[in-house]
């Protein structure tokens, strides 16, 4: 039976026209894993902890039955291998329900190929890797408390399938979740939650519990988010999308650090044509400003004092608009609008961040006639 677990895995990422090397990138599995798995050479994995994971991870991206291959695995490394048993049945990540009908399964093929005397010393093993493992995932008591809470605060119900726990070394960490899912960490002992919430074509949508803060994750595009229970501000990234999974680095960084850093990034004053004009005329100054979203995105905009937009425009809009004075902006979405002063490119913030800002030009003291152009925050 195992001799059908390398070739299935293999058939199906063929016909999917995948190779190796793109499975690794999508799952961050080693390319000589992935080989060993469908060469069936199951010898070159460090523990069968290693080596389950993988093929739950494998299989499943392929869209097999990962249990019924984990099944097939585990049966024959019963019946033809001395690894201890707890090794072979030890959890890898499922619910309880899952792993009892897979243990079900096994123990139907050992009573099959062993005996009824071998059957019941397994059985026994069972029982007790059951009580006693530790189930990396939340339990239905923790997971009812959280919806429970968030019912509360948020008058409406959330659906929670499982809660990973993550560890942060070195300030990051990476995560893979399901829809629905959630990744738990710790901020200075305090629990932070977040649940990936939709799985878009290109985006996720991440919401932190209980206090529902929602923000929109693009692919290698680090958004800043300030969960009300952490003392910090937390970056998210999302590394990796496929059609139903998330791969998503967690990084923690000091409020004061996340502070400097969107200032840092919120306001570019680029020395370029077009910054920096010398005329004999004030009258001659004009301020042109071109804005792309890419995101539907609240945005407020004012012409030498006066409002001309104020609400939401959707993603695909193109404007330009000229001012002879000053032009004032509000962009609820800072990385969902592209934006051009006077034909020069200016970031204004991250996703997610809000931007206030003022555009004008203001006289050179050294130069009567040197005017520049100028962007500082609203």
């Amino acid at each position: 039976m195992v001799a059908e677990i390398g070739e299935t895995l293999r058939n199906a990422r063929e016909a999917k026209r995948l190779t190796l090397k793109d499975v690794s990138k999508d799952t961050n599995i080693v390319v000589k894993y992935l080989e060993a798995l469908e060469n069936e050479e199951f010898d070159k994995f460090p523990s069968e902890t290693y080596l389950l994971g993988f093929l739950r991870s494998y299989a499943e991206y392929l869209r097999l039955d990962a249990d019924e291959l984990i099944q097939a695995y585990k049966g024959y490394k019963i019946g033809e291998s001395s690894t201890p048993l707890e090794e072979l049945t030890r959890p890898t990540g499922l619910s309880i329900f899952t792993q009892l009908r897979m243990y079900a399964e096994q123990y139907k093929n050992i009573l099959y190929i062993a005996g009824i005397g071998v059957a019941v010393l397994i059985v026994i093993a069972l029982f007790i890797s059951l009580i006693t493992s530790d189930v990396h995932i939340g339990s239905d008591d923790s997971i009812k408390a959280i919806q429970e809470e968030y019912y509360r605060t948020q008058g409406k119900k959330i659906a929670i399938k499982n809660i990973w726990p993550l560890q942060i070394v070195n300030d990051s960490g990476i995560v893979l979740l399901y829809n629905n899912e959630a990744c738990q960490f710790l901020v200075e002992n305090k629990e932070i939650l977040f649940l990936l919430n939709e799985i878009k074509d290109d985006s996720v949508v991440v919401e932190f519990l209980p206090d529902s803060k929602k923000y929109i994750l693009e692919m290698e595009k680090s958004v800043v988010c300030s969960p009300m229970e952490s003392s910090q501000n937390i970056i998210l990234t999302l590394k990796g999308l496929t059609e139903n999974r998330a791969k998503i680095k967690v990084q923690l960084t000091a409020a004061q650090q996340a502070v400097e850093q969107e200032e840092a990034v919120s306001v570019v004053t680029p020395v370029t044509p077009g910054t920096e004009v010398v005329t004999h005329d004030q009258k001659n100054l004009k301020i042109v400003l071109e804005t792309e979203f890419i995101q539907k995105t609240y945005f407020e905009l004012y012409l030498d004092g006066n409002e001309k937009v104020r609400g939401f425009i959707p993603a695909g809009n193109k404007e330009r608009w000229e001012a002879s004075e000053y032009i004032q902006i509000k962009i609820g979405n800072a990385g969902g609008v592209k934006v051009k002063i006077n034909n020069v490119d200016y970031v204004f913030g991250l996703p997610g961040q809000v931007a206030n800002k003022v555009i004008t030009w203001r006289k050179d003291p050294t130069n009567p006639n040197k005017y520049k152009l100028e962007v500082k925050d609203w």
